[in-house]
């Protein structure tokens, strides 16, 4: 048995102390896209500005685009996540709308008034620099500093929110399958970002949404009456088949799916290595469904503070790790095209939820929060990401084409030959696949294989056409 190697040490640790095995009742894949869903969700419900400051300065900011597709995943992430989140809204609303009617109430009320509403925090000094450059005299120049300056105060940050800023975009979770719910819903988007739950059950949802999507991770929709853009993080479920159905048969219409980081199940592998020998000893973060439920509600509540409005913003030094990072992701890119936009942002969110998760209602005495477990996760998750889509974009006729490419390889060891006399050393092989294989095998090859005086030789005397089939076999 070959030794683990220490990226699969530093991974197997992690998920035992956060306990993915009975996160996911049993299945550590399972509880580990689980545990992924649940810490990026709490960097996309966190405050616009939010993120990870190492002692560099450099803000590194969350957010990330999900899709969790399969029945088990599907299932714990809606229940697990989506639920509870939809929960917190749903309460906020509720709370929202009693205490409107109540002031609807004692509004009409013959009696003078018992109580009245706060108009909110005071103005902020964007809003008094406005309010000096509208209202002095277009002679005097400003007390202090120059026009510009406050100009300058004005863009530098919104209006302090009121009351009736709330009322109008409570929103910081939006649940919606179809593009009419969802162009009815994000104008409420609290501070012009919301986390967007959408529940795919056919492939033609994903074609649906295929023109509002991408403007909506962008953060180019427009979503206010005055065009303010809205921005949405996207979490979405699948609990059948359909990124399988949509992955064999791409279109424009649904390629905003591959902006997704993708939480899978399935054989593909790489599976997660087994728990330490020690794992017993370690000690594990407790009750992670409850902690989940408190972060949630602890997030939502510092991105509503009106009164003290801060970005959520963690202290911790993973510079150095968000260049290694990088650098993974772009390794990756010959088989995850994109990738290295699409994740850019996954090694902080994950940081930033899992400490979040971790620092609620306490850690406990011995947890260790390591940043190189956080490092082998996301590489883990992309990893698996790859081995689905390969999966997915793999066909019989694929593996057949590959085959005849690797025995052409083969004959074209014993010296250059003409399309003709290669077809006849097959069975049952046209001139013309023949010719589209060997055409292949130029272009992929990097010119291992030439066509000179119309016979196809080996430009050298080796073969360099991979063994896939092997691995997808």
């Amino acid at each position: 048995m070959s030794k683990p190697s220490q990226t699969d040490l530093h991974l197997a640790k992690f998920l035992a102390s956060f306990d993915a095995t009975q996160l996911g009742e049993g299945d550590i894949n399972a509880g580990a896209n689980l545990l992924a869903a649940m810490a990026v969700t709490l960097g996309n419900l966190a405050r616009p500005g939010s993120g990870i400051r190492p002692p560099s300065g450099r803000l590194l900011p969350v957010g990330t685009n999900l899709l969790a597709t399969g029945p088990l995943v599907s299932s714990l992430v809606i229940d697990e996540v989506v639920t509870p989140v939809g929960r917190c809204q749903d309460n906020l609303l509720a709370q929202l709308t009693r205490l409107l009617k109540d002031d609807a109430t004692e509004r009409v009320k013959e009696t003078p008034r018992q109580w009245a509403l706060s108009k909110g925090p005071k103005s902020n000094a964007g809003e008094s620099a406005l309010f000096q450059l509208m209202t002095r005299d277009s002679d005097l120049p400003p007390l202090m500093g120059s026009r510009e300056d406050e100009w300058l105060a004005v863009l530098s940050e919104p209006p302090a929110d009121r009351l009736e800023d709330l009322v109008r975009h409570p929103r910081s979770f939006i649940a919606a399958h179809t593009q009419s719910c969802l162009e009815k819903l994000l104008p409420d988007a609290h501070l012009g970002e919301a986390l967007v739950s959408i529940g795919l059950t056919r492939a033609a949802d994903a074609a649906n949404l295929g023109s509002l999507c991408p403007s909506l991770m962008d953060g180019l929709f427009p979503g206010g009456p005055a065009g303010e853009l809205v921005r949405g993080r996207l979490l979405v479920t699948d609990h059948g088949r359909v990124l399988r159905e949509v992955a064999a048969a791409p279109n424009d219409r649904n390629t905003w799916l591959s902006r997704l980081i993708w939480l899978v199940e399935g054989s593909a592998g790489p599976d997660a290595p087994s728990p330490p020998e020690n794992g017993d000893d370690l000690i594990k973060l407790p009750n992670l469904t409850g902690r989940f439920e408190e972060a949630v509600r602890v997030i939502i509540a510092n991105r509503l503070n009106s009164h003290e409005p801060r970005p959520r913003i963690y202290t911790t030094d993973i510079s150095q790790g968000q260049v290694r990072w990088m650098r993974f992701l772009r390794d990756m890119e010959e088989s995850l095209p994109g990738i290295s936009g699409t994740a850019r942002s996954l090694f902080s969110s994950l940081t930033f939820g899992l400490l979040r998760l971790a620092k609620t209602a306490g850690m406990p005495k011995g947890f260790h929060f390591q940043i190189d477990g956080v490092m082998a996760f996301a590489r883990y998750l992309i990893y698996r990401m790859g081995a689905a889509r390969d999966e997915m974009l793999w066909s019989p006729e694929q593996a057949r084409r590959l085959e005849l490419k690797e025995k052409l390889v083969e004959k074209l060891a014993d010296g250059p030959q003409t399309v003709r006399r290669l077809t006849r050393r097959f069975n049952r092989l046209s001139m013309t696949l023949c010719r589209e294989l060997l055409i292949e095998l130029e272009l992929e090859q990097a010119g291992e294989v030439v066509l000179v005086d119309d016979q196809w030789r080996l430009a050298t005397s080796r073969s360099s056409v991979k063994r896939t089939a092997a691995l997808k076999a």
